[in-house]
């Protein structure tokens, strides 16, 4: 079974986050803008314990709308800059908002990444194409998926599923959102779940 976290935007909260994460031997990908809200020295911190990825300059609402070399200035020059932060390659992207097309995809090789989450849920098998991974849950209360049920039931539910089938979770979501909606203590719960069976 593999388990994923991941959080999007580089928004002050991703900080509670990796302390949350930490708390319960976790790690997570932190996918950080170039005009995200954390210091290159809180990058840098960050990427001693967890994984940053990419995540584009300046998070354009839609990339598709964009010129093919305004992508390829978004992708690329987020990637060097995260890249000289940290003193390593970074391997993996995040499509903001989720929006892309084949051209984007593209892009994204080029640079050298070797994979890109987008923003489906409730998938629990492994990843076969590693240039639209979907994820399993998304840490926020309003998703039509989820059909007025709680995220925590699905995400529960879905652990339990992955797991039987040597399959695959991935918990995603926006710090940022987390304290929005106050989910948490609903967050703290999962993570303690899944750090008490997962090897179990």
């Amino acid at each position: 079974m593999i388990i994923e976290t991941s959080w999007d935007d580089g928004t002050r909260q991703d900080l509670k986050i990796a302390k949350l994460l930490e708390k319960y031997n976790l790690t997570g990908t932190f996918y950080i803008p170039t005009s995200c809200e954390l210091t290159p020295h809180e990058i840098k911190k960050l990427s001693t314990k967890h994984t940053i990825g990419g995540h584009t300059i300046s998070h354009p609402k839609d990339m598709k709308l964009l010129s093919d070399e305004d992508q390829w200035i978004e992708i690329y020059n987020n990637k060097k800059w995260l890249e000289k932060i940290i003193g390593k390659k970074i391997t993996k992207f995040c499509y903001p908002s989720g929006r892309f097309n084949d051209k984007t995809v593209e892009l994204v090789k080029k640079a050298g990444y070797k994979e890109a989450r987008t923003t489906k849920i409730l998938n629990t098998k492994k990843p076969k194409d590693k240039f639209r991974i979907e994820a399993t849950i998304h840490a926020y209360p309003f998703r039509t998926e989820y059909n007025k049920r709680a995220w925590l039931w699905h995400a529960r539910n879905n652990f339990v599923e992955a797991k039987a089938n040597n399959g695959y979770f991935h918990l995603w979501g926006h710090s940022w959102e987390v304290t929005k909606w106050e989910q948490w203590k609903k967050l703290e719960e999962l993570l303690k779940y899944i750090s008490d069976n997962k090897d179990n």
